[in-house]
């Protein structure tokens, strides 16, 4: 199997809609190692397997983007393989917010998903007005500037309580990296 690495700089909305996961969850399954992270532009990939898993990973990126993302412009180079690169991660952003082509979404509706989680007297997020994902709930209110990290939000001050840091931590969370996460116990 020939391996090849792949780099994407992808612009567009693609911060604040839970870009990053989905693209660890895509590379994960597709088996691909490499990393992820925001930058002032928007998003860089860089991704390393086959031919066929690059294809299959681009396929998808096509196919099933977060429901608030869109990519308006992706260039590709090809870089020279890395040996014994293992896994996929998503990185600390690079770049300052003082120049920027990012788009963030406008704030949006809570998500199916939340409003079962806000009225349900068993969830620990019951009737918390701030619930969001990665879905869902502030963006652009809650920016001071980009790449869109929590420590360039309003949330800044607000340290993750264990369960809300079990799940922005989380791959398999739909909080998985959600900046604005918060409960009761950590949130305003």
């Amino acid at each position: 199997m020939l391996t090849q690495r792949l780099r994407l700089a992808i612009r567009g909305r693609v911060q604040g809609v839970g870009f990053r996961p989905f693209i660890w969850r895509t590379a994960q399954a597709e088996g691909l190692s490499g990393f992820v992270h925001n930058s002032g532009e928007g998003v860089t990939v860089e991704l390393q397997g086959s031919s066929s898993q690059l294809a299959a990973f681009q396929l998808q990126l096509q196919q099933h983007l977060p429901p608030l993302a869109q990519i308006d412009s992706m260039q590709q180079t090809l870089l020279d393989p890395l040996p014994d690169e293992d896994g996929f991660e998503i990185r600390s952003s690079s770049g300052s917010g003082s120049t920027t082509q990012a788009r963030l979404p406008a704030d949006s509706a809570t998500c199916p998903a939340c409003l079962a989680e806000l009225f349900n007297p068993a969830d620990r997020r019951y009737r918390y007005p701030f619930i969001n994902c990665t879905d869902c709930g502030p963006r652009y209110t809650v920016t001071h500037r980009l790449p869109y990290d929590r420590a360039n939000t309003s949330m800044l001050p607000f340290l993750l309580c264990p369960s809300c840091r079990s799940e922005y931590q989380s791959p398999h969370s739909r909080r998985f990296h959600a900046e604005p996460t918060a409960c009761p116990d950590c949130g305003p």
